[in-house]
């Protein structure tokens, strides 16, 4: 079931907060299993049949906690447990995500069939499987400290399960989301949380409706053909795609959060405009800000972790000043971050295209790194008294300048991000570089945007870069359960969200738009991840 559809906007969600308001007079376990009965008539609603791949997981990882836990008595060593359950996960996430799209490559080179490109993959099967596994990590690590909460099943399938994140995300920690169901508070609806809920959700439907769908007119055809792109058609399908990408998932994380407020849940911010950012680990830091927390927590600390336990016990250092040789630096930073974005990419999908983006961002992050620390060892002295800094580049022209000299790296990612193959994603490259003149002039099927195509992609980096994002929007009215300090900048367009009439009529008015334009409903991009 999509967010911006008839179907959940006029059935599912009106029932949804009925049904919550009438558990709310019967307690909190009311509360409980009606969100976690809804959220999975939810995940039903699109394939009744991966209801059942939900369920076993669900089952599986709840006998394996129950185990790490003690609930169900047992001699086995809780890290054998963990490492059982994490394979097992990780079995069935390879399975059904990666076991079919390698068997279709090699049926395609075989025979020229593609026998399997019609295998279905299960909604969100990466968001649950992750959000389940550091539930268990955290729980073994718990255990050996001396305890953990003991979490009844009806907790767990709603943490496992909460609709507003079940598709994609974001990938929240237990520790977030089972307290604030665990409290001894009403339950009920309260007005204050579903009008911050149902604005922001508002919010959310007009960048995935009217703006994210509009840049896919110019994206999809671009990226279908890539040799038969002339250079402009190819800039505008690259842009197109960056910003189809941009408010897309930005959409979707707004009705996320919007979602879960309405039920006076807060959820952790997952996006914050990345292309503001001036530095590549900036952007990991705004972009799927839930995954980069996820992959440092589980992929990267423990890699680093390894890395330096050994450079010790074989007498190398690994202080900051062992960062700074090539050795240290490629031991203690390169290593578990090429290690972690690989994985990365992976997760993204299955083809040697996401392993070049993940690998294409691990080189970038390593630049960056090496930088600060190149800067780190060329630190100017203090100016003498009475002399002039010599610096004649005002501060906002450098910060402009880097924040485009990041996007442009994170377009170039994202072409492999995009294309269905290297050798497509190559042939766009060629576009860019305009090497398709001659096959674009005699093809008369080949993608050729008009002016307006232009002029509509430069409004949508107006709003990407000088408009304030829907949490800056928010900010007097605790959108999220943190806030980062870029979201506490103004915006050079300000203007904050109120209770008032005026905002009503206009948020009203977005509404009746959208509702119109999502007759024929598309799914998020990130629903195939």
């Amino acid at each position: 079931m999509l967010f911006n559809s008839y179907i959940f906007v006029f059935g599912f969600l009106p029932t949804a907060l009925i049904g919550y308001q009438i558990a709310a007079h019967f307690g909190r376990r009311a509360v409980v299993a009606w969100l976690a009965l809804a959220s999975l008539g939810f995940y039903a609603w699109w394939k009744p049949a991966f209801l059942i791949v939900l369920g076993v997981s669900i089952f599986f990882n709840y006998a394996m906690a129950c185990l790490i836990n003690r609930r169900i008595p047992n001699q086995l060593p809780t890290s054998a447990i963990l490492t059982f359950a994490i394979v097992a996960d990780l079995g069935a996430l390879c399975y059904y995500k990666y076991l079919f799209p390698t068997l279709n490559f090699f049926t395609h080179h075989l025979t020229g069939q593609d026998r399997f490109a019609g295998v279905a993959l299960p909604l969100g099967i990466s968001f649950f499987t992750f959000t389940q596994i550091a539930y268990l990590v955290d729980l073994q690590e718990s255990d050996q400290e001396g305890g953990f909460h003991d979490h009844t099943f009806a907790d767990y399938v709603l943490f496992a399960t909460f609709f507003p994140h079940l598709i994609a995300g974001p990938i929240y920690h237990h520790a977030e989301i089972m307290p604030q169901f665990q409290q001894q508070r009403d339950y009920r609806l309260r007005a204050d949380d579903l009008a911050v809920g149902f604005s922001w959700f508002i919010m959310g439907l007009l960048k995935k409706v009217l703006l994210a769908d509009k840049f896919a007119q110019f994206a999809d055809p671009a990226f279908a053909a890539p040799l038969t792109l002339g250079c402009s058609a190819a800039w505008v399908g690259s842009l197109g795609y960056a910003l189809q990408l941009y408010f897309d998932f930005s959409g979707y994380s707004d009705m996320a959060l919007g979602l879960a407020r309405m039920f006076s849940i807060d959820f952790p911010l997952n996006f914050s405009s990345p292309y503001k950012a001036t530095n590549i680990i900036d952007f990991w830091q705004r972009w799927h800000m839930t995954l980069t927390r996820y992959i440092n927590l589980y992929i990267y600390n423990p890699v680093a972790v390894r890395i330096t336990r050994w450079r010790v016990a074989h007498g190398l250092k690994s202080s900051r000043k062992a960062m700074q040789t090539p050795s240290g630096f490629a031991a203690l930073i390169a290593t578990p971050t090429i290690i972690t974005l690989f994985l990365a990419g992976i997760w993204h999908g299955a083809g040697m295209q996401f392993i070049v983006f993940g690998l294409l961002h691990a080189l970038y992050l390593c630049i960056n790194h090496g930088w600060r620390l190149y800067r780190g060892l060329k630190k100017a002295p203090p100016l003498a008294s009475g002399t002039v800094s010599t610096r004649s580049v005002p501060a906002y022209l450098t910060s402009a300048g880097s924040c485009l000299l990041t996007f442009a790296a994170v377009l170039l990612a994202q072409v492999f991000f995009r294309a269905s193959g290297m050798r497509d994603a190559f042939a766009f490259l060629g576009g860019l570089l305009g090497r398709h003149s001659a096959a674009v002039s005699a093809d008369s099927a080949a993608f050729h945007p008009g002016h307006s195509a232009f002029a509509l992609i430069a409004i949508g980096f107006i709003i990407v870069w000088c408009f304030p994002n829907t949490q800056q929007i928010l900010a007097n009215f605790k959108p999220a359960l943190e806030v980062t300090g870029a979201d506490r900048k103004p915006a050079l367009i300000s203007y904050v969200w109120r209770p008032t009439a005026a905002w009503g009529l206009a948020l009203g008015v977005i509404l009746f738009v959208a509702v119109v334009k999502m007759q024929d409903p598309s799914s998020f991009l990130y629903f195939q991840f």
